[in-house]
């Protein structure tokens, strides 16, 4: 098993959407990192003395913003996909900033699955407006734990979509 996917099994022991930000963040930079080697001309020269020095631990390539950036100047990655990876990051910027932890239920976690492009496709409308239907409903505990679990559902699929987004564009 892989470390992505380990760690996208622990997306489902999260008790936070902080933790789960913390979690899918750490997925997304781990995907970036595997597949950044791929962008690079295929050559074991240029790979030992200019790809690898770039790839080391606290080289220029740690973060996951500058390897988007990267792949998206590179036209690895689309418009749409490198918009959804800034989105994570902010989401986990805010969510460590805040005094306390965010919670499923949270307006801001709704805006954020409203707002990711990989979300937005007309064949995934269907979690978006199941979302709807269980968020604008009367509130009772039930409803309250229904929609909770609906949100950590789509939230899930919405980060292993993006990684299997980032991986289909990077190995066109």
């Amino acid at each position: 098993m892989s470390r992505v996917d380990a760690l996208l099994e622990k997306l489902d022991e999260c008790e936070s959407a902080t933790a789960f930000l913390q979690i899918s963040n750490k997925i997304i930079n781990l995907k970036l990192k595997t597949l950044l080697p791929n962008i690079f001309v295929q050559d074991d020269l240029v790979k030992e003395y200019a790809v690898e020095p770039l790839l080391k631990k606290d080289g220029p390539l740690e973060t996951t913003d500058v390897i988007s950036k990267l792949m998206f100047a590179m036209g690895k990655i689309s418009l749409q996909t490198y918009a959804d990876i800034g989105l994570y990051e902010q989401m986990l910027e805010y969510g460590l900033s805040q005094p306390e932890k965010i919670k499923f239920s949270d307006n801001i976690i709704y805006d954020f699955i409203k707002n990711q492009a990989v979300l937005s496709s007309q064949q995934d409308s269907v979690y978006l407006d199941s979302i709807n239907q269980l968020k604008f409903s009367s509130f009772e505990s039930f409803s309250q734990m229904r929609y909770e679990s609906l949100i950590k559902t789509v939230l899930k699929l919405s980060c292993e979509m993006l990684i299997e987004k980032i991986e289909e564009e990077i190995n066109q």
